[in-house]
């Protein structure tokens, strides 16, 4: 009988909801966490970016000033410092980016969690644009960075995607959930129609007999007056009954 009644249904539906817009919710925070680990990157890219720009700018102006009173073994060890400081800056951005990685992977997403479904654009994803690459002096070391940049991005890209999927289906089984829910309601408010309506035909029957019991009892208290006032006597008819009648004279 619980399951007929439709405030019961309604408070299910309603459970159901409430559910729904917590995981949406779990799901919104996940997605945040994601654009904040986005930006991350980004910025990281821009401050390499920045420090070439500033490492190129401040090497023109020194070779510009010392180019003609610095001897030619200097110019070479100033060469190799140069490009160990761009070595030693680009293994520290790219032990950042590691750790980012690392710690997105390390993140634990809510699977069981309903939102809207999350597109990857231009504008809203990674903008993997503004990792243009890292030049240094020497050029196997620029290839193998950029080679295990490309890797880094390629299994965040990855992860992503399969996030992207987890979510989806996640999405797809609460619709389906929904779906079944909604159909079980109004089966059920069917039934409880139908019930109702059986109630008020057996509610009918139930006065119409009533009212039928009552009125043959009635003709029967009636009947029953009826013989007994036929049974019984009145005075007048017991006096004349007792009264003797007179002789009649000879």
């Amino acid at each position: 009988m619980e399951d007929k009644n439709p405030f019961y249904l309604h408070q299910n539906l309603s459970d159901l909801d409430s559910k729904i817009q917590e995981k949406a919710m779990k799901v919104d925070m996940d997605i945040c966490r994601r654009i904040d680990i986005t930006a991350r990157l980004c910025d990281v890219a821009q401050q390499r970016n920045c420090e070439d720009m500033i490492h190129m700018f401040q090497v023109g102006q020194s070779s510009a000033k010392d180019g003609d009173e610095l001897s030619a073994s200097e110019g070479e060890g100033g060469g190799a410092k140069d490009e160990e400081s761009c070595s030693t800056s680009a293994n520290q951005i790219n032990e950042q980016m590691q750790r980012m990685l690392n710690q997105l992977r390390e993140c634990e997403f809510d699977d069981d969690c309903d939102s809207l479904a999350w597109e990857e654009t231009e504008e809203t994803l990674l903008l993997w644009e503004d990792f243009p690459g890292y030049p240094l002096g020497v050029e196997t070391q620029g290839e193998q960075q950029e080679e295990s940049i490309e890797e880094v991005i390629k299994d965040t890209e990855c992860l992503f995607k399969t996030r992207e999927k987890e979510y989806q289906e996640t999405i797809d089984q609460i619709e389906v959930d929904l779906a079944t829910a909604k159909s079980d309601m109004n089966r059920h408010l069917h039934e409880y129609m139908e019930m109702c309506s059986m109630k008020r035909g057996l509610d009918v029957q139930m006065e119409t007999c009533r009212r039928l019991i009552t009125q043959s009892g009635d003709r029967r208290r009636r009947r029953r007056r009826r013989r007994t006032r036929l049974s019984t006597p009145s005075p007048r008819t017991a006096f004349l009954t007792a009264t003797p009648t007179p002789p009649s004279p000879p």
